[in-house]
């Protein structure tokens, strides 16, 4: 165990409510939030990522007004950012951010008060990554590398020890080891932790953990006695699960183990307050209480990311074949083999586990193509690790790789169009004219609104052509005269 202040970060506000609440925390949500969030002083809130921006952008929500609105609510915490390199959307031109695009992303951030970035690079293409991680520190920006983990990273210590070390040699202040599918072990670490560290040096070693077998909590308390000098938390109501683990009982169990930085009275309140506020919205808006998920071998098999997980366990439940989970967990490796043994991460987890689900429901096998597949397996990213099914690449066939769409060409192509604009139209696949435009303080001000509040006022909109409208349930009783006739 070091002497180091072990560094606790928040992200409710981003993987935590995406994987609980499937990004359905709004931006009057999170800055209602925002107070209780500052008051557990954690060592950085990350209130941006590529996911966020995107679910913003859907719901119609200005994501640059949230990042502004979050920096006046939490002062003086560290505010950090997620940036993937490689988008889903599909759209030609950005399938990869450039390194100019990136700059503009980081430069918009770096100017509404953010101050750390954590870079992803699913396939780690160090010559991707390196002046990206360049651009980054020269605006000021904390860096940290992201170094994710997967089921083959079992096979080497050594193996992660080497990328670890070229992602600190590429100019990273710190390298954050990513457990997306929760796969980790307390034995495993036992022996990743300090290859880890003899290739990093000083740079320190950040972890981020998803709940998916359970184990991810105890894992967490291992790599705290180990001497990890950052975690990844949320608050109860959106960890656990596909989510990462719950802050309070972390503390909880640190104190009892008399291991990590002093745990006080204070903060558990300042948790425990802020936990309260999300159970509260969860009710209100009929989100799922977040219960952790048992322990399953089927995470080893499919090795889907928190969010992509939770979505398919629904969708499983909702086509009744929760009882097929393990065939589906298998069908997505096979499929994962045949497109090249792609990193279980957006942007090849999503299609790959719709091509399994597929299958799954009887469709003949690759009778029907996911487009994401289909980039897959054209390999628009990148090279695959390994080669993929020479019968699915003469199928599909070869695409000409598309050069990266310059800054230049875009203001050519978008004269009227801001470089906040421009980058929401890179990473999120609309144009420049879609980006939503900022709302009034009204708006953005949190009401919670019940179930069967909104079930009444969507009855009462509808009423009027009825001569009566009956609703009966636990706890709900409702009676409506029409207006008409």
């Amino acid at each position: 165990m070091t002497d180091a202040v072990l560094r606790y970060t928040d992200v409710s506000l981003t993987d935590g409510q995406s994987a609980r609440w499937a990004g359905g925390m709004t931006t009057p949500m999170a800055l209602a939030l925002a107070q209780r969030l500052a008051a557990t002083r954690p060592a950085a809130v990350e209130i941006a990522s590529m996911a966020t921006l995107q679910q913003c952008v859907a719901r119609g929500e200005n994501p640059w007004q949230r990042i502004e609105l979050l920096r006046e609510r939490c002062p003086g915490v560290p505010l950090r950012a997620a940036l993937s390199l490689l988008t889903d959307h599909g759209k030609r031109g950005c399938d990869v951010i450039s390194t100019e695009v990136a700059t503009l992303w980081l430069r918009e951030l770096a100017q509404r008060g953010v101050s750390e970035i954590v870079l992803i690079d699913p396939l780690l293409d160090i010559e991707r990554m390196a002046p990206v991680l360049k651009a980054a520190k020269s605006l000021g920006l904390t860096t940290i590398a992201a170094l994710a983990y997967a089921q083959e990273s079992t096979r080497s210590d050594d193996d992660l020890r080497a990328k670890a070390s070229a992602l600190g040699d590429a100019g990273a202040d710190r390298v954050m080891l990513r457990d997306e599918a929760g796969l980790l072990t307390t034995d495993r670490l036992a022996t990743l932790l300090p290859a880890l560290r003899r290739g990093l040096g000083t740079t320190p070693l950040d972890l981020h953990l998803r709940c998916q077998t359970a184990l991810a909590p105890m894992v967490a308390l291992e790599a705290v006695r180990l001497g990890i000098d950052g975690l990844d938390t949320a608050f109860a109501p959106v960890a656990n699960g596909a989510s990462v683990p719950a802050l309070g009982t972390l503390l909880k169990s640190l104190r009892l183990l008399k291991q990590g930085t002093p745990v006080g009275d204070q903060l558990l309140h300042a948790v425990g307050e802020a936990g309260r506020l999300l159970a509260e919205m969860a009710d209100c808006h009929g989100f799922a209480p977040a219960r952790a998920w048992v322990f399953d071998l089927a995470p080893y098999a499919h090795e889907l990311p928190g969010e992509v997980a939770a979505q398919f366990m629904r969708k499983l439940a909702a086509a009744g074949l929760s009882p097929q989970l393990h065939a589906f967990a298998n069908e997505c490796a096979r499929v994962r083999s045949e497109v090249g043994a792609l990193p279980m991460l957006a942007p090849f987890a999503r299609p790959i586990a719709e091509q399994a689900l597929l299958h799954l429901q009887g469709v003949p096998r690759y009778a029907e193509i996911r487009p994401g597949v289909r980039r897959a397996l054209q390999q628009v990213y990148g090279a695959a690790s390994k080669d993929v099914d020479a019968r699915l690449a003469r199928r599909v066939g070869a695409l000409p790789k598309a050069a990266a769409t310059s800054v230049d060409a875009l203001h050519a192509a978008h004269p009227e169009a801001s470089d906040a604009a421009l980058v929401i139209s890179q990473t999120c696949g609309v144009a420049p004219q879609a980006l939503p435009a900022s709302a009034s303080p009204e708006a953005l001000r949190y009401v919670g609104v019940t179930p069967a509040e909104a079930l009444l006022a969507g009855l009462t909109a509808r009423a009027a052509p009825y001569a009566q409208l009956s609703v009966q349930g636990p706890g709900v009783s409702i009676q409506l005269q029409g207006t008409e006739g």
